[in-house]
């Protein structure tokens, strides 16, 4: 479900912003712009600092940042706010994608940690495919704010979702005890 949410970023975002808040295109990039920047500088420095942390509190976390990021769309009507909205749900996508890929090597077997990892991008190309097409008819048939809060709804069922992993890391106990 997030990677429905944060593929709407790709289609109806662009569209929702250009024709029903009258940003321009040039906005969009540049929204773009912030999204790219603060990956580069803080990145590294937040999964450094959130190594630590439970891989489910990791993914639980990114997961509402996106939730709540592109929920509050509903309520942004200039510039700055929608860059506020693109600055949580990047925090979102910096917390989010690092600790996936952790925690999918992490519970994977060694000898299958190919296949855990392709079946991880094999479920986001389906939010890859599903969330542009559902995004862009639910902005033309229901319009913006009806997106965006279905946007949070699904956001949050995803975080819940995150809440309900182990805690532990079954692969890596496994090691561990053998």
């Amino acid at each position: 479900p997030v990677s429905i949410v944060f593929f709407q970023h790709l289609s109806s975002m662009p569209l929702y912003l250009v024709r029903d808040l009258h940003l321009s295109e040039i906005d969009y990039g540049l929204f773009f712009t912030i999204n790219t920047l603060l990956i580069v500088a803080l990145e590294v420095p937040i999964n450094s600092a959130t190594a630590h942390w439970s891989h489910r509190r990791t993914l639980a976390l990114g997961t509402l940042l996106f939730a709540v990021g592109f929920g509050a769309l509903a309520l942004a009507r200039g510039f700055g706010s929608v860059a506020a909205t693109v600055v949580v749900w990047t925090f979102g996508e910096m917390f989010l994608f690092p600790a996936l890929a952790a925690w999918v090597t992490g519970i994977a077997p060694p000898p299958r940690r190919g296949e855990y990892m392709g079946l991880t991008q094999m479920a986001m190309s389906l939010g890859f495919a599903v969330g542009p097409w559902a995004g862009t008819a639910v902005l033309q048939r229901f319009g913006g704010t009806t997106l965006w809060l279905g946007c949070l709804a699904l956001g949050l069922v995803a975080t819940g979702m995150m809440l309900r992993l182990p805690e532990e890391r079954p692969a890596a106990a496994a090691e561990i005890s053998s």
